[in-house]
């Protein structure tokens, strides 16, 4: 199947942009959604890790094993989120 055929106009998704609606959900205090940590499985609130704010950005350490979570780093005129140690990031509707 050729690059054409995979991406029809006549298959059933959209782009990104789609997603714009979900994700203002996101703006809110996310301190207290439930974070699992992909390293060791435990689940807390967010606002329970360790934050280490002595880097070029912040980093967020998982509170039972230590391992990244996420970082924070400010570029100027944008932000960079990683979220590379989450497995999943719960967060209540408001």
């Amino acid at each position: 199947m050729d690059d054409q055929q995979q991406h029809s106009p006549d298959q059933d998704h959209l782009d990104g942009n789609a997603l714009a609606g979900a994700l203002e959900q996101f703006v809110a205090d996310l301190t207290s959604a439930d974070c699992t940590c992909d390293g060791c499985g435990s689940s807390a609130p967010l606002a329970t890790a360790l934050l280490y704010a002595r880097a070029p950005g912040m980093v967020l350490r998982c509170p039972t094993c230590t391992a990244v979570l996420l970082c924070l780093t400010d570029q100027g005129e944008r932000q960079v989120l990683t979220l590379d140690g989450v497995r999943h990031l719960v967060i209540a509707r408001r």
